[in-house]
């Protein structure tokens, strides 16, 4: 050993992953696990006075033994310095460390060995991905040769990179579909690669197409821009020769739109047309496959194509249906149509065709009418003598057959002549028609209420009444008031005779004759079902009470008390009053003492001498009243 490396003393310190040379040189890697197959030199040398600390990084190789197509191609794994002057080495490679006292690139060098751990060294490895550093304890100052306080170590950086990088194909704004079993593609251009690696960086992305060998993007292109299949294998390398595990993808570019037919289904002999024939659209595309047919109406928007287009949606005019279909990459056929002689005649588009026929599009028209009441209002009632009628007409191939049923899912009866439906309360008639080729008309349904109930009325008074046993009195202002209900079409009229006299109802009415009176009534609905006739009786009693009264004294005198005649009788007298009727009957007989509280006590007694000025009110049964005032006179 140079007798300058004696200045180089081991220090006897075991640390965990730690190796230190007592003031020249100390390394360090932390969690450091060294693989066997990694290996490190240290070229060391002393030149001019100055340690200098050669890292040298050797050759080795990762990859299959032999290039072939779709093989990897052989990736040196190596060391990478980065714009930033950061040191990366391949974590597989073994480290060799050689110390030299000049920075030049002939300077003597010699390898630094270890005494302590020499079976870790020469070469070594390194364990931690990511940071480790190589450290001398104690800085010493380059001029004045002397330790620099506070004291520090001086550190040399490096990056240790084991990990492949990760990389995926790109496909851009290219329109993608996946059927599963192959990924399509509307254009290549834009298809490319993307990847990352978090340490040295991506040195290159290598590709096979089709079975080619493997070859760099940095050298040539990617070019998937022809139409057809492509079978592609690719990987990553990063900037120490760490290589990614092969992948493999695979995809059609798809460049070819679709292509449409139709057809004509339920096309009849001669170019004429039934009103159920349809254009039928089918679209074929040898790649992606079709994903939609699109179809318009003259100048309508576009929509999807689910079904066959009804041939009626055409006029007899200028009218027109287009089309196109679209891949699953998007790809867009050019637009067709077909239309009318007017319409394929004025137009200037490939692919325009015309088509004469002439279609009987029309359905027959049908409505309904009611031989019989009828009425509406917000329902539709009949009565049950109303008839059930059906008319249908067709101006062009004519009327086959008018069908109806009533509260049934199915119109399957045919009409030949009106008729009276059947049931009660609501009833559903529908109702179609059929012409000669097959049009029908849309079924109509037509809800009315069968109404076969009377209605039903009484009459009520508003005013004094009174019944005695099976007579029934009422005043001259007690009013009639007719009731009438009908629970399904309603009332429509009401008719009363008084004593004679035929009216229509409208409002309460009186207008009794004195004595006996008789009321005849009847309600019709607004489907004409009549009640039967009602009939009542009753009395007018207009005649009030007549008051009597009568002393049980005889008077012992007269006197005038301002201008008006007193009767004295003596303070023993008692005074009886009652009231006669010769109609209803009397209800009430009260009187008031010289505007004293209300009473009906009889006989009045008890008087104190004085004056006395009595008012008797008597009211019948049916509240004619009648009223009397007595004035006499008390004396003991």
């Amino acid at each position: 050993m140079d007798s300058s490396l004696g200045q180089i003393h081991s220090v006897l310190k075991e640390k965990k992953n730690q190796v230190c040379f007592s003031g020249l040189l100390k390394y360090q890697c932390f969690n450091a696990k060294l693989p066997d197959s990694d290996f490190l030199r240290i070229l060391s040398g002393f030149k001019q006075g100055v340690l200098k600390i050669l890292v040298i990084f050797l050759p080795g190789f990762i990859g299959f033994s032999g290039l072939s197509a779709q093989e990897p191609l052989k990736h040196e794994k190596c060391i990478y310095k980065a714009e930033d002057g950061k040191l990366y080495i391949n974590k597989d490679l073994p480290l060799y460390i050689r110390i030299a006292t000049s920075s030049g690139e002939d300077a003597e060098s010699w390898l630094l060995s270890s005494t302590k751990t020499s079976r870790y060294a020469n070469p070594m490895y390194l364990d931690t991905e990511g940071w480790n550093s190589l450290r001398s304890p104690s800085a010493v100052d380059t001029s004045t040769k002397k330790v620099v306080y506070p004291l520090q170590d001086i550190i040399f950086d490096l990056y240790a990179d084991g990990i492949p990088p990760q990389s995926e194909i790109k496909f851009g704004a290219s329109r993608v579909f996946d059927d599963d079993t192959i990924l399509y593609a509307d254009s290549g251009e834009e298809i490319g690669f993307d990847g990352n690696d978090s340490m040295s960086g991506i040195e290159d992305f290598y590709y096979s197409v089709n079975g080619t060998s493997f070859i760099g993007l940095k050298k040539q292109k990617t070019n998937f821009e022809d139409e057809g299949r492509y079978d592609v294998g690719y990987y990553a390398v990063d900037n120490v020769g760490n290589v990614e595990e092969p992948k493999k993808i695979s995809f059609v570019i798809d460049k070819t739109a679709p292509v449409t037919n139709h057809s004509i289904d339920g096309i009849n002999e001669n170019n004429i047309v039934a009103p159920d024939a349809s254009i039928v659209l089918e679209a074929q595309d040898s790649l992606s496959g079709v994903k939609n047919i699109f179809f318009a109406v003259n100048d309508g928007d576009f929509e999807l194509y689910k079904k066959p287009i009804p041939l009626t949606v055409l006029s007899d005019e200028e009218s027109k249906i287009t089309w196109y279909a679209v891949d699953n990459v998007g790809n867009k056929e050019a637009l067709k149509f077909i239309g009318t002689i007017a319409s394929a005649g004025a137009s200037e588009n490939e692919g325009s065709e015309t088509f004469d026929y002439y279609i009987d599009r029309e359905a027959p028209e049908v409505n309904i009418s009611f031989k019989g009441p009828h009425y509406r209002n917000d329902r539709e009632y009949i009565s049950g003598n109303t008839k059930v009628v059906l008319n249908a007409k067709d101006d062009k191939s004519g009327v086959k057959d008018i069908l109806y049923s009533y509260n049934s899912f199915v119109t399957s009866e045919e009409y030949t002549e009106p008729f009276f439906p059947e049931g009660n309360d609501i009833v559903k008639i529908t109702y179609s028609a059929i012409d000669r080729v097959g049009n029908s008309a849309e079924e109509t349904t037509r809800a009315v209420f069968i109404d076969r109930n009377v209605p039903e009325s009484r009459v009520d008074f508003d005013g004094p009444v009174f019944r005695n046993r099976d007579t029934l009195f009422i005043a001259p202002s007690t009013m009639a008031e007719i009731r009438a209900t009908d629970k399904e079409s309603g009332v429509k009229d009401v008719v009363f005779i008084l004593n004679d006299q035929k009216n229509n109802y409208t409002s309460p009415f009186k207008g009794w004759k004195r004595g006996v009176n008789r009321l005849v009534w009847y309600a019709l609905d607004n489907v004409s079902n009549k009640e039967e006739k009602k009939e009542m009786t009753f009395i007018m009693d207009e005649d009030a009470p007549e008051i009597h009264h009568h002393f049980s004294v005889e008077p012992i005198g007269k006197k005038v008390v301002r201008d008006e005649e007193y009767v004295i009788y003596p303070s023993n007298t008692k005074l009886y009053i009652g009231a006669t009727d010769d109609t209803s009957g009397e209800e009430s007989l009260q009187y008031t003492i010289n505007g004293d509280k209300v009473s009906s006590e009889i006989p009045v007694e008890g008087f104190e001498p004085g004056n006395y000025e009595i008012a008797i009110e008597a009211v019948d049964a049916l509240k004619n009243k009648t009223a009397k005032t007595i004035r006499f006179a008390i004396e003991k």
